[in-house]
């Protein structure tokens, strides 16, 4: 370790040397997140500023969507929402939930537990960096990346015709709440033994903020301030504006990101405060094949996102007989959601499918991305030196993906079927239910043939999945309501299927999509094949 003028260690150049390593680690991903919230956001603001132009149109909306309590527990409590702030906070409120405190789960996971995982961490200990550094430097350059994209969006906003100081408070409580994600997965980081264990305890919690913030909108209770959504949702940016619940997230954040510091100055390299014994001295004969060790891989992110699709379908079933009853006595409610015709029941199932079906798709993303860190971090080198062949280990992964992309969507539909069952009384919505969710099966296909061409082909160009995933997502949650032009909406794979149970199905576009995942996929392979092992 180097040291100052009295021979006491730099602390000060061990830092700034571990931080211009993390932020040439993270630029690529730190940009991506940067650009593709910043023009979610921005994007979701010009557009409902071009369409609620005029008072009468935003009060027409704050009318349709304040009916009942149904969207209070999917959306959150908008105070103000008879803005032009409110309406734009209320449309975006739902992504904002999840991509906000991704945002900070993805950066700082990827610079503490994955970085320790792959044996580089050891390297750099080995000289100037002092254990704790690494962590500290990841939350500082998360934090950086945070308020880069808060400050975008209060631009955004402002530019858009929100009240500078709306959007000020607005852009800060979401760059507050990706601030305690963030500070909780480098807390995390120390806790667990492997990346896809932050990545799967952090959802976990992101799931319990989202029910604990739904249950306390709906009782009107204090149950919503336990939950750091609910924070970020009583700042109330176009209502009473309150500036100083902005103290409570960031002492949240400090608090986690302190205790993530400490302990990694304290902790063994590669080891783990929970769940980190000794484990048995030999592996089960499941592990010890292919498809069982990639079962054993992909389980947590099928359980995470399983957990994610569960929830979701679950909490919207059960409220699908409210939801009924708020559009039967307000028929603009229909419209704001989307749902057109005369059959409100379809209209909500195949509203809720397309959430389904967008979380299917995160999942298989995700599910091939874990196979370039396979290979980033030295071990799948280990794996081809025996009889295991390339084509082999990479046929194995797709199915054990696909399986659980199965298991996400037949999972999901079925709880979202049940629980609609059991809330309107009519046990004959099951089966529609069912077969509309595995009639996105084709559309999130696409998603997979994408992610593992893109692996197969150049590893390092994979962020051009996640980019196409978000850029997906926000076509098919925002375009139709924005009214964006049919060949923009087309570019979402899910536009493609015809909005069952709602609308019919469309065999050939299911087709189509099939193929097209099928060829992808076997570009994949086929560039897999070929390409050397490991490549960055």
């Amino acid at each position: 370790m180097s040291t100052g003028a009295h021979g006491a260690p730099d602390h000060a150049g061990g830092l700034a040397t571990m931080l211009g390593i993390t932020a040439r680690i993270q630029r690529r991903n730190a940009l991506l997140w940067v650009l593709v919230l910043g023009a979610s956001m921005v994007g979701t603001a010009a557009g409902v500023a071009s369409l609620y132009d005029t008072p009468a149109k935003i009060y027409s909306y704050a009318a349709a969507v304040t009916t009942g309590n149904a969207l209070l527990a999917i959306n959150g409590k908008v105070e103000g929402i008879d803005s032009l702030g409110g309406v734009i906070q209320d449309e975006f409120g739902f992504m904002a939930s999840f991509l906000l405190p991704l945002l900070g789960i993805a950066l700082v996971a990827r610079a503490t537990r994955r970085e320790e995982e792959a044996g580089r961490l050891e390297l750099l200990l080995g000289g100037r960096i002092a254990r704790h550094e690494p962590t500290l430097a990841a939350l500082l350059v998360a934090t950086a990346t945070i308020t880069v994209t808060a400050v975008l969006f209060a631009v955004g906003l402002a530019v858009s015709g929100v009240a500078v100081a709306g959007s000020i408070l607005y852009a800060s409580s979401l760059g507050a709440l990706a601030f305690v994600f963030a500070g909780l997965a480098a807390l995390l980081a120390q806790l667990t033994r492997h990346a896809r264990d932050v990545y799967l305890w952090c959802v976990m919690a992101l799931a319990a903020s989202y029910v604990l913030r739904g249950v306390g909108d709906t009782t009107r209770t204090w149950v919503g301030w336990l939950s750091p959504l609910g924070w970020a949702e009583k700042a109330a940016p176009f209502g009473a504006q309150r500036w100083w619940t902005l103290a409570i997230p960031v002492a949240v954040g400090l608090a986690f990101g302190g205790a993530a510091v400490a302990l990694a100055a304290r902790r063994d390299l590669g080891s783990a405060l929970a769940g980190g014994g000794v484990g048995p001295q030999h592996a089960s004969p499941a592990l010890r094949s292919p498809f069982g060790f990639a079962a054993w891989l992909h389980r947590p992110a099928i359980l995470g996102w399983l957990a994610g699709g569960v929830l979701l379908g679950g909490m919207m079933g059960a409220l699908s007989k409210q939801l009924l009853g708020a559009m039967a006595g307000n028929p603009a409610l229909a419209q704001a959601m989307g749902i057109a015709g005369g059959q409100p029941l379809d209209g909500f199932v195949a509203a809720t499918q397309l959430y389904l079906a967008v979380i299917a798709a995160g999942y298989v993303v995700q599910a091939f991305g874990t196979l370039r860190a396979e290979e980033a971090d030295g071990r799948l080198e280990t794996r081809l030196s025996g009889t295991l062949t390339r084509i082999r280990w990479l046929a194995t992964h797709t199915l054990v993906v696909l399986g659980g992309l199965i298991i996400v969507v037949l999972v999901s539909s079925l709880v979202l079927g049940l629980a609609t069952a059991v809330s309107v009384g009519n046990l004959a919505e099951l089966g529609p239910t069912l077969a509309s969710g595995l009639a996105y099966l084709p559309a999130e296909l696409v998603f997979a043939g994408l992610a593992l061409a893109l692996y197969g082909w150049r590893p390092r160009l994979f962020f051009i999945a996640w980019a196409g995933y978000a850029v997906a997502t926000f076509i098919a949650f925002l375009g139709p309501g924005l009214k964006f032009r049919q060949w923009v909406l087309d570019v979402a794979p899910t536009t493609h299927v015809g909005n069952p149970p709602l609308g019919t199905a469309q065999p050939a576009a299911l087709i189509v999509m099939a193929v097209i995942a099928l060829v992808l996929a076997a570009v994949g392979c086929a560039a897999f094949r070929g390409r050397g092992v490991p490549q960055g």
